[in-house]
C-alpha cells in the first residue's frame, strides 16, 4: 500500500492506493514491485539459477496474453533446458492475485572481436 499526502501536511493522507494487481474488461493495473509479484518471479529465478547461475533476468509487463513476462538469459542454447526445470518445479505460472507469469529463455548474445 502507498500513501499520498497533500503538500504542506505530511501528516494527514490524502487517499490510500493498493499496489494489487487488477484486472477488469476496462482497466489493467499490474505493479512489478508487489511482494507476490516479486514472490513469484524470486522463486522462479532460484529455480533457474540453480542450474545456470551465471543467468540474467529481465522482467517487464506484457500484453499478448496480459501477464508479467521474464525473459532468462543463458550462455547456451537451453530453451528446452529451462523449460523443463520450470515444469518440473511449477506447472502452470501464475501469481497469487492472478497474472499469468510468461517466461521467455534467450540465449545471451556473443560479444564479437573487432
Amino acid at each position: 500500500m502507498s500513501e499520498f499526502y497533500a503538500v504542506g501536511e505530511p501528516a494527514a493522507p490524502m487517499a490510500t492506493v493498493s499496489t494489487s494487481p487488477v484486472v477488469s474488461p476496462g482497466f489493467v493495473y499490474v505493479d512489478l514491485h508487489d511482494e507476490r509479484v516479486q514472490d513469484v518471479l524470486g522463486r522462479i529465478r532460484r529455480a533457474i539459477q540453480e542450474k545456470y547461475p551465471s543467468a540474467g533476468f529481465s522482467s517487464y509487463i506484457g500484453t499478448q496474453p496480459l501477464g508479467v513476462y521474464l525473459e532468462v538469459y543463458t550462455d547456451g542454447d537451453e530453451f528446452r533446458n529451462v523449460l523443463r526445470i520450470l515444469d518440473d518445479s511449477f506447472g502452470d505460472l501464475c501469481t497469487a492475485a492472478g497474472v499469468a507469469v510468461c517466461v521467455l529463455p534467450r540465449q545471451r548474445a556473443q560479444a564479437q572481436a573487432a
